[in-house]
């Protein structure tokens, strides 16, 4: 019976709703917040970002083995609480004065929390749910925390605009009390036990070799984030974008990301095909290049929506191919975080590298486009197995 031992989604969405504020303002619009409140050049915005990126794939990888080794002692419910917990003790740190240290102390502490957060999550979301059942949950899921993340992002305006760019950082503490109240309240100690039951609920042959395509498409796709990110702020500068409407500007690629993944949600031709992989990585490279090199607002803006249209086909199929193969489990959802903070500190190093070589748009486009080039022969390999069998 689909879903009959699964955990509620309800209370579900609503934590992952409230807690990816955290990641809209630590991630998202950490270089915003960077730039304003603390002098931030491209150079240090980029090298906050990398290290950001590093401090969250060591962390997730890491999750895996820790939780497991944890969970006959401590369930999956108190770690979620825990992660909430040092969260509050260190959203209040940033007050402390405007060393540049105290910047990278806080997102990086953060982002190793958020680690241990959202493989437990994700496991929650997926298990126990029959193959129907876990497309739709973990499109409502999608769905949700994407919107939390752009209007977390646009929430950020009132902020920049007024001149206390470190108050959207103190402003998660209460955030994240919020976060135990409706955890103790409505997510169960455990995720289900998720076991396929009948041969219709296992997964074809064909999807192993799906998932290693889109595991090397996901970190492509949070590479991209990663470059583009830390420069969205400079990017819109030039254009002479008023402050207050920079973040919800550069949020206009996570709506359209949330677009593209109601479209997932309920078109079943994508699962099981290979094309989608290649329209993917077509929308995500091509948005990233129009978005770097637009000349102005408008093409600025449809550069964002090319780009969130391939991060919804990218992550999407990544979500629901790993969660497939890999039962549903931590360790399976602690690889795919892991992989997504290895690109998130792959995306802003390629960067900084067009950066160091010229500076211009041209060098940080051309140094960013080695990155599909080096996913390339790892997500083609797959399909060329998969063809020759």
């Amino acid at each position: 019976m689909s879903g009959r031992h699964s955990a509620p989604l309800g209370p579900i969405l609503l934590l992952s709703f409230l807690a990816t504020f955290g990641t809209a303002v630590l991630w998202n619009g950490l270089a915003f917040i960077a730039k304003e409140a603390y002098a931030f050049d491209e150079t240090w915005n980029l090298g906050l970002a990398i290290f950001n990126g590093g401090v969250y794939a060591i962390a997730a990888f890491a999750s895996g083995p820790i939780l497991t080794r944890l969970s006959s002692r401590l369930a999956p419910r108190t770690v979620i609480a825990v992660v909430f917990l040092g969260q509050v003790l260190l959203c209040p740190v940033v007050l402390l004065g405007s060393h540049r240290g105290l910047l990278f102390a806080v997102a990086g502490g953060m982002s190793a929390l958020a680690a241990f957060f959202w493989p437990v999550v994700e496991s929650y979301v997926a298990a126990g749910r029959d193959p129907r059942a876990m497309r739709h949950a973990i499109g409502w899921w999608n769905a949700t925390w994407m919107t939390a993340l752009g209007v977390g992002l646009v929430a950020m305006a009132p902020f920049l605009a007024a001149g206390g760019a470190i108050w959207a950082i103190v402003g998660l503490a209460p955030l994240n009390l919020l976060c135990l109240a409706v955890l103790f309240l409505g997510v169960p100690a455990r995720p289900a036990t998720h076991v396929a039951t009948t041969s219709d609920e296992e997964a074809p042959p064909t999807y192993r070799d799906l998932l290693a395509t889109h595991r090397a498409l996901l970190p492509l796709g949070y590479a991209m984030i990663g470059a583009l990110s830390p420069l969205m702020p400079y990017l819109l500068e030039d254009l002479e974008a008023p402050l207050a409407w920079q973040t919800p500007l550069t949020a206009t690629w996570m709506f359209a990301r949330v677009g593209g993944i109601a479209i997932l949600r309920w078109f079943e031709g994508w699962h099981g095909r290979w094309w989608m992989a290649g329209l993917g990585a077509a929308l995500l490279i091509g948005g990233f290049a129009a978005t770097v090199l637009a000349g102005s607002i408008a093409a600025i803006v449809f550069g964002l929506l090319l780009f969130g249209l391939g991060q919804a086909a990218v992550y999407y199929t990544a979500l629901y191919y790993v969660m497939r193969v890999g039962s549903a489990d931590v360790d399976a959802a602690s690889t795919h975080e892991g992989l997504i903070g290895l690109g998130y500190a792959a995306g802003p190093a390629a960067a900084a590298v067009g950066v160091a070589i010229g500076g211009g748009t041209a060098s940080i486009v051309g140094a960013s486009l080695v990155l599909p080039l080096l996913a390339a022969w790892p997500a083609v390999r797959p399909w060329l197995g998969a063809r020759s069998r």
